[in-house]
């Protein structure tokens, strides 16, 4: 569905409405379609985004497309065909595709699974998660449950976004020829921003797994056949702001592309540790929420993120201090749209159990996350191991460590995706998952014990697993 517009109106958001920056004639260069990424409309490229004078500037009509912003890739795939044929219809030639976040993902299946290459000249990502996200994986994990209901943020495009899912998609669309058909060009982000950035949760988070822009790993954001032009301290946010990207951009969009030169990045070297312990609920009145730090914790970083406000938090140390300087921000990650942060960073923070304390008269939902940095590191972004392997981490210890495996198992293919929960201490490998139904199976692994000198500790662990209707499992 196309409409005219001139380029400074804004978009209602249809799904699979597209429109034309009027302004721009007489342009020689390809058209560009710009599309949005998760939780987004068009609004993304023209509100609060100078993209369209470097699009006119440098002779380039702007295309705007509008697909669902909570709908996996499958869905807005099969829209976006239908569209790139009519926008094709309408310049009588080819255009080049540039997909923000999600997006990337929406136009890669348009092209490989819907056939829309004869419509696109190439392809270009903005810290698409081809790989998926970790924040996708912890929206839908057993502590986020309360909030994410609340959010009404649990949906197809989420879920999609899980890394156990992604690698399923992975595996049917990388190994096909249509895959490498269109040329690719990758865009990764490194920055999140100070403590009072919307996306500055988002980066901690993932600083565990690698690089980020607060949102998406840069190991995400690659494809093993795409060219990556650049990696640098753009967030999720401003790595699709025109003044930002544009002069990497324009020579991706004139006839021939030169060659890119590959722009390596250095992953950063693991100096410590970084774990983290998830809690989550609901409450009206007060909320209180414990927790233990044991020796060698060098930093902690506690995130209390809701549905709310106007609440009031405290902090207790083990000694009876309390913290009340909470900093606020709305996240910007795309996983929790309408959610708030709430935190702040202890350095060196007391042995002992810390209580966290939320004052609200309303009903409140909210997750809680406690990141424990251990060792020398100086930065919060240092890498650390993630899934199995840290749990070898706490196996160190003589003593008996508890883990509590709690399991939704949540079926791709029926319509109306009933979830089975299963709650055990049993170890995973003794869980037969590859016979449940195709689906995805999103764990989170509860751990508690003491360390040698005797002091408790708590940690969660969360992990997707694909399985396909064949029983192989991702």
């Amino acid at each position: 569905m196309h409409e005219k517009m001139d380029g400074i109106q804004s978009s209602s958001g249809i799904p699979g409405r597209w429109f034309v920056d009027e302004m721009a004639d007489g342009s020689e260069g390809y058209p560009v379609l710009f599309i949005h990424g998760i939780h987004a409309s068009s609004d993304t490229w023209i509100r609060e985004n100078d993209l369209q004078e470097f699009t006119r500037k440098y002779g380039h009509q702007a295309v705007f497309i509008d697909l669902h912003p909570d709908e996996d890739m499958w869905k807005n795939g099969q829209l976006l065909e239908g569209n790139l044929h009519e926008i094709y219809d309408h310049f009588k030639r080819k255009v080049v595709v540039v997909g923000h976040s999600k997006g990337g993902i929406d136009i890669q299946t348009a092209l490989v699974h819907y056939g829309a290459g004869p419509y696109v000249e190439r392809v270009i990502t903005l810290s698409s998660p081809h790989h998926g996200s970790e924040l996708a994986d912890l929206a839908y994990s057993k502590w986020a449950g309360w909030l994410t209901n609340a959010l009404k943020s649990k949906n197809n495009a989420v879920f999609s976004l899980q890394t156990g899912y992604m690698k399923s998609f992975r595996s049917e669309t990388d190994e096909l020829e249509l895959a490498k058909a269109t040329p690719i060009y990758t865009f990764g982000g490194t920055g999140w921003g100070g403590v009072n950035s919307e996306l500055f949760w988002g980066g901690l988070y993932l600083s565990r797994f690698g690089q980020s822009d607060g949102a998406v790993l840069v190991t995400s954001s690659r494809l093993p056949y795409g060219k990556e032009v650049r990696v640098q301290d753009w967030s999720h946010t401003t790595i699709k702001e025109g003044g930002e990207i544009f002069p990497y951009l324009k020579d991706l969009l004139t006839e021939e592309v030169q060659e890119v030169s590959y722009a390596a990045v250095s992953e950063l070297a693991k100096e410590g540790e970084t774990s983290v312990l998830h809690r989550g609920g609901a409450f009206m009145g007060v909320g209180v929420e414990k927790f233990s730090v044991e020796e060698e914790v060098e930093k902690i970083s506690v995130d209390w993120i809701s549905d709310q406000q106007g609440t009031i938090y405290e902090l207790t140390s083990p000694d009876g201090q309390v913290y009340k300087q909470f900093m606020m921000t709305e996240d910007a990650t795309g996983f929790f749209p309408g959610a708030y942060h709430h935190s702040m960073i202890i350095s060196k923070p007391l042995l002992g159990q810390w209580e966290m304390r939320a004052h609200n008269s309303q009903s409140e939902k909210y997750m809680l996350t406690i990141l424990f940095q251990k060792g020398v590191s100086k930065e919060w972004n240092q890498l650390a191991e993630d899934g199995e392997s840290l749990m070898g981490s706490w196996n160190v210890h003589d003593k008996p460590v508890k883990k509590t495996y709690t399991i939704y198992h949540i079926p791709t293919k029926s319509g109306n995706k009933n979830q089975t929960t299963l709650i055990t201490t049993e170890n995973l490998s003794s869980l037969p998952l590859a016979e449940f139904e195709e689906g995805v199976h999103n764990i989170t692994i509860d751990i508690e014990g003491e360390t040698q000198e005797g002091n408790e500790f708590q940690r969660t662990i969360i992990q997707t697993v694909y399985v396909d209707g064949k029983g192989n499992v991702y």
